[in-house]
């Protein structure tokens, strides 16, 4: 009777034994934590980046008596020039110009031309740098071209808008007011669109009244 006492005895004691071995005994190791961060990124450096400009009018070298203007080789005009001597058939030279730099992420570039000039005034767009992607009444958007679906990936470096710098004067004018033409340029990121005018529609569709698809 004794000897089956000290049996049971012993087993309780060998368990008890494991149980509290068991809890400092486990194996166990751990990794470094992965951290990630968000943030949402920029098309430019800052937005002096994107630039409009054209020369301005050099006073001393026109001749506005015969229609005759000249710009700059180094002034620029502030907010555009002013032709106030047209003459028929005397061309003037207007050379609006786009840059992009310090682009960050791939982009389309856009130009809107609002062209109320009247008849006997014409201008064309340089097709060596522009696709013309909408007209719509004296409106008409352009996007920058490039050999890859017009999506630019690098700085821009004077990207001249009209066709030989020029506003061509027919030799029938009327007289007066001989209208006005407006340059406006735009930077769209080009990541999450298929095409030029998805993003031109995301963007600045609704603040233009142009809707390029």
């Amino acid at each position: 009777m004794k000897k089956k006492t000290l049996t049971i005895a012993i087993a309780l004691v060998l368990v008890v034994a494991l149980a509290v071995g068991a809890t400092w005994a486990y194996l166990k190791t751990s990794t470094t934590a992965v951290e990630n961060t968000f943030t949402v990124g920029k098309v430019l450096d800052n937005d002096e980046g994107l630039t409009l400009k054209e020369h301005a009018i050099d006073t001393a070298k026109s001749n506005t008596s015969a229609g005759k203007y000249v710009l700059s080789d180094t002034n620029y005009a502030n907010g555009g020039n002013q032709y106030d001597a047209v003459m028929p058939g005397v061309d003037l030279p207007k050379d609006p110009t786009v840059a992009v730099t310090g682009l960050k992420a791939d982009a389309y570039l856009f130009v809107v031309v609002d062209n109320n000039l009247a008849n006997g005034l014409s201008v064309s767009y340089n097709g060596a740098k522009w696709d013309t992607l909408k007209v719509n009444g004296t409106k008409t958007l352009l996007v920058y071209k490039t050999a890859n679906q017009n999506i630019l990936n690098g700085d821009v470096a004077d990207a001249n808008i009209l066709e030989n710098n020029t506003v061509t004067v027919d030799k029938n004018i009327g007289s007066g007011s001989q209208g006005s033409i407006v340059f406006n340029a735009y930077l769209v990121q080009a990541g999450g669109f298929t095409s030029a005018a998805e993003a031109w529609d995301a963007s600045f569709a609704a603040t233009t009244g142009i809707i390029a698809a």
